[in-house]
């Protein structure tokens, strides 16, 4: 049975595309976990974690999150920098060690390349263009529709539709579209997101951060 903090709180481990929970809060640097706090849900970073990791950790935290309905705050942590609330949460008990759990996500299935996309959606007069866009948040602008996809592997896929706050209803429309045209082209990601200005997830700033380690390795 799977030791429980206080108030019902879970430690998931990310191992192998799937959370694992586990009983004690001993963690690898070179891993990432998902810690269920109830009302927050934190995704903890280590130093070593892979990107294939990180997204599996961000999209499962999404996932608890939206079984709840958005109710819990999705927040994330890297190795280090943990803040009180976390700290409290995880007890006296908690240390980090050297390690990690071998990841397999990218590396099984050739075919899915990574990849990462960043498109915006513009009206001009009365017609709709598609424009790649520099893979950045640098790149959002609030009159705008942006289609952001980060795609590492079958279970480490984002599709994000992010809409400007002074975007068109058609912008938001065809936006909508070009999010569910890639993720048909892709058929294994699980869901396709949409998200108002101001109202970013962890999750979405994650894909951001991800391209990072992805261009830096």
């Amino acid at each position: 049975m799977v030791k429980q903090m206080a108030e019902d709180k879970i430690i998931y481990q990310v191992a192998k595309e799937e959370l694992i929970p586990i009983k004690e809060p001993t963690f690898n640097t070179g891993d990432s976990y998902v810690i269920d706090l109830g009302k927050t849900i934190w995704i903890w970073i280590g130093k070593g974690s892979q990107v294939d990791e990180k997204f599996i950790a961000a999209k499962s935290a999404q996932e608890l999150d939206m079984k709840r309905r958005g109710i819990p705050k999705v927040d994330s942590v890297f190795e280090g920098e943990e803040e009180p609330e976390l700290l409290k949460a995880l007890g006296p008990d908690f240390k980090v060690v050297e390690g990690d759990t071998p990841s397999l996500l990218i590396h099984v299935d050739t075919r899915f390349k990574p990849q990462f996309r960043m498109i915006k959606v513009q009206q001009v007069g009365s017609e709709i263009e598609y424009e790649k866009v520099k893979f950045s948040k640098d790149s959002l602008d609030s009159n705008d529709v942006f289609v952001v996809a980060g795609l590492m592997g079958k279970e480490a896929m984002m599709i994000y539709t992010w809409i400007g706050n002074k975007a068109r209803p058609k912008e938001k429309f065809f936006g909508a579209l070009k999010s569910d045209l890639i993720d048909k082209e892709f058929r294994e990601a699980p869901q396709t997101i949409t998200l108002n200005e101001g109202e970013e997830t962890a999750g979405f700033n994650f894909v951001f951060k991800a391209y990072k380690d992805f261009k830096n390795k």
